[in-house]
């Protein structure tokens, strides 16, 4: 079990590799002709700076969550910071998770407040999440050009559960009068998960005092998240030009799920979930315009998918390569922060 430990890193990027490699050879009959395609690059540009106001989005919704329990931070370095664990989905295999370094980085500065650290990311994290869903299920709501098919039927049916069920989780978690309920009490005696459960009551009630700042929050993860569904989208155009692929409201609506996909921690960054989970929605994309598609047309549907998510991945590759520049200028300190790690709340 050390040894798995030590070396889960390379053993993720060996998976990611294997489940990539995977999926092109089992579409390799449609992507034959790669070559011949003419990519619109001023499309693909509009994929860069779209992505980018996202990510910037994302970067501010954090930086909202921490200077509203004041606990100081410059937007900038929200935005340095963001780009550093940005590119740790791509540099070295051992890199910490983003939000790992987003809790150790804001608390190494402030030791007393570990508990408000920690309350930062765990809300970001599940805002971000719930705005996924959210922005799905509102799409959801506009007449799609071509019928839904059976499966993206259940799709639209657990997008709309996670957006009431997160709704209903963060009125709760927002109410002292729950968080501090028996029920809540009983369950962080659970073995395993309830010291896991306290840690969490212990960081919302941060905010309970401070909803305006939830709703701020939500509302730039909302945009943040419809702004990456959209270059999804416009990489999509730019590779397809003249096929049928799924259209904007379809890529809003069936793109959460793969997203929410791509962010369990089997490979890193989602690299190869994310491409067959996309490659799989535009193939029930086919069969819902054609339920008698030939399986050469389902194969032509499921390999245009994989190059649409191949080319929003060459997006965020790019955009992660200004991310290295960051990681490498603060790797030292960044590595000094996570040996020396912070101190408990007294």
């Amino acid at each position: 079990m050390s040894w798995l430990k030590k070396n889960a890193g390379w053993l993720k990027w060996i998976l990611a590799i294997v489940i990539l490699g995977a999926l092109i050879w089992l579409n390799r009959d449609g992507l034959k002709d790669l070559n011949s395609r003419k990519i619109n690059w001023s499309l693909f540009g509009a994929v860069l700076l779209v992505r980018f106001v996202s990510l910037c989005l994302t970067f501010s919704r954090w930086w909202l969550l921490v200077t509203g329990i004041g606990l100081p931070l410059r937007w900038w370095d929200a935005f340095r910071l963001g780009m550093f664990c940005e590119a740790c989905n791509f540099v070295g295999p051992g890199a910490a998770g983003g939000d790992v370094v987003k809790a150790v980085w804001l608390a190494k500065d402030h030791r007393e407040r570990r508990a408000s650290a920690t309350a930062t990311v765990v809300l970001d994290r599940i805002l971000g999440l719930w705005a996924l869903f959210l922005s799905g299920a509102l799409a959801s709501l506009v007449p799609p050009a071509v019928p839904l098919g059976p499966q993206m039927q259940w799709a639209v049916w657990l997008l709309w559960g996670g957006t009431v069920g997160g709704l209903i989780g963060l009125i709760l978690m927002l109410a002292p009068a729950f968080t501090h309920s028996r029920l809540m009490k009983w369950i962080t005696t659970w073995p395993k998960i309830g010291h896991v459960v306290q840690d969490i009551l212990n960081s919302i009630t941060f905010y309970q005092g401070r909803r305006h700042v939830i709703a701020l929050a939500a509302g730039l993860s909302l945009l943040g998240h419809v702004g990456f569904l959209s270059s999804f989208y416009l990489g999509g155009a730019a590779l397809h030009e003249g096929q049928s692929i799924p259209g904007y409201i379809d890529h809003l609506v069936g793109l959460p799920l793969p997203e929410a996909i791509a962010a369990i921690p089997l490979t890193p960054g989602g690299v190869g979930t994310l491409e067959g989970a996309v490659g799989y929605f535009y193939e029930q994309h086919q069969l819902a315009m054609n339920p008698q598609s030939t399986p050469e047309e389902l194969k032509s549907a499921g390999a245009n998918g994989l190059l649409t998510a191949l080319a929003y991945r060459f997006a965020a590759l790019i955009l992660g390569a200004f991310g290295v520049v960051f990681y490498f200028a603060g790797k030292k300190e960044m590595t000094q922060a996570l040996d020396a790690g912070p101190e408990t709340d007294s």
